[in-house]
């Protein structure tokens, strides 16, 4: 293994060990200055209910997107299924389970997290998943009120 896998995975599982606890200070650390955060691409009329997706860039920002997930979502579990690590890119694979707070509609999906990490700190952060599960659970009582 080379010194920048060996530094990946470090900056790697530091992130994924905070985000599973809950520790968004130290995981905020590993996060470059200007780092660039890409959480899906809204699509109106699709994912848009979503609120907490699109690109940012900067801690800041990302801390304001996950305070946004976490105020309409309540995670009840969040597991780093596998990482695999390769020079300046990491893909975690994250398995979740949480409720939308608005509808108390569970989803449980698997999605992938794809990290670069330069110089100890992640510099790009691309989400990857089928967000249907989301938006059936985001959606759930809008859709059983019209149908009544």
């Amino acid at each position: 293994m080379n010194d920048a896998t060996e530094e990946t995975r470090i900056v790697a599982q530091r992130w994924f060990d905070a985000l599973g606890s809950g520790d968004f200070e130290t995981a905020l650390a590993t996060l470059d200055d200007n780092v660039e955060w890409i959480n899906y691409a809204p699509v109106p009329g699709y994912n848009d209910d979503m609120k907490w997706i699109g690109t940012v860039r900067g801690p800041a920002a990302v801390l304001g997107t996950l305070q946004v997930f976490t105020g309409a979502v309540d995670v009840k579990s969040e597991k780093l299924v596998n990482l695999v690590v390769e020079g300046e890119q990491a893909a975690g694979i994250i398995h979740e389970v949480s409720v939308v707070k608005e509808t108390g509609r569970e989803f449980d999906i698997e999605f992938i997290q794809w990290l670069t990490v330069r110089n100890g700190k992640i510099v790009r952060w691309k989400s990857y998943t089928d967000p249907s599960e989301i938006i059936r659970a985001i959606r759930d009582d809008k859709t059983a009120e019209v149908a009544r």
